[in-house]
């Protein structure tokens, strides 16, 4: 038996019986009145994102979309800086071509993703321009159609795919990040010129964010030119400045708050309430000294 986990979603693999694997479920399903598992078995499953098929003891993977999955991505003409569109559209190319193990399978998650990317309002040639740039990166310098030929081309892309985990990735991503941070220290270190009586003299950061708006995206070129033209000749240039973008908030982040505002005012206003019922209450039942009954 061989399973994969995460959270509280398990998939396993068995060669035993049906009725031993129900009799070990069970005695797990009783282990603590409240936890209660669903089971699903059968020859072929869903496992999180994950389609899973047994063909004659080999699994078989695709992309698994849940009946209530709703075709939304960040829309094209949203406000966001452009490696966010190009992130999204990367992601669900990446998604396919590893889960999916067939050809037939890639091209099938492919034309209801370009379907979902088009709804969004993403233009064709943003999709093309994608799919183009993958397959150029694994399979040939040369690749200009955003298309597969064959089915050796896809299980070559395919394992080298698989063989980028997103682990490697995320480490290589760091060690990127730890040697920008090393070669900004390194200029940094060699502009200190501390003075006598003057600390803000040394080489300095000063980081200025700001929300993203396209209209103002050539911005930071703009403040550059005016922090230097307005202190050219002081001090405070030695001073380095960065400006770093801040995606606008989503409807959810901007409703949240709100809500919880409402929520915790509603709340304060039902107990005032409460307590002033309560003191009427008591007040008449002294004036009338009759006992207090309460309910609770």
């Amino acid at each position: 038996m061989s399973h994969f986990r995460y959270v509280d979603d398990i998939f396993f693999t068995s060669n035993d019986s049906l009725e031993s694997i129900d009799q070990i479920l069970d005695e797990a399903d009783s282990f603590h009145p409240n936890i209660k598992l669903v089971r699903q078995i059968g020859r072929s499953v869903p496992f999180l994102d994950l389609f899973i098929e047994n063909s004659n003891g080999a699994l078989l993977t695709s992309v698994y979309h849940k009946e209530a999955t709703e075709p939304y991505v960040v829309p094209f003409g949203s406000d966001h800086p452009g490696h966010v569109f190009r992130n999204t559209v990367d992601t669900a190319i990446t998604r396919a071509v590893r889960y999916s193990t067939a050809l037939s399978q890639f091209e099938e998650e492919i034309r209801q993703m370009k379907l979902m990317f088009l709804y969004n309002r993403y233009p064709p040639r943003h999709i093309h321009w994608r799919l183009t740039t993958l397959f150029s990166k694994y399979l040939s310098k040369n690749f200009i159609l955003p298309m597969l030929n064959n089915s050796d081309d896809f299980s070559y892309l395919r394992h080298q795919l698989l063989r980028t985990s997103t682990h490697t990735e995320y480490n290589k991503t760091s060690r990127t990040s730890t040697t920008n941070q090393t070669h900004d220290k390194n200029i940094q270190n060699q502009f200190l010129q501390p003075t006598d009586n003057n600390e803000l003299t040394t080489r300095k950061r000063l980081i200025i964010h700001r929300r993203h708006e396209k209209r103002l995206a050539n911005n930071h070129r703009r403040i550059h030119e005016l922090w230097r033209r307005t202190l050219h000749g002081t001090n405070v240039i030695n001073t380095t400045l960065i400006i770093r973008t801040n995606l606008n908030h989503s409807l959810k982040q901007e409703l949240m708050p709100r809500m919880l505002e409402n929520i915790s005012r509603k709340t304060s206003d039902q107990k005032s309430k409460t307590q002033h019922e309560t003191d009427q209450q008591t007040e008449h039942s002294r004036k009338s000294n009759q006992p207090i009954n309460y309910c609770i």
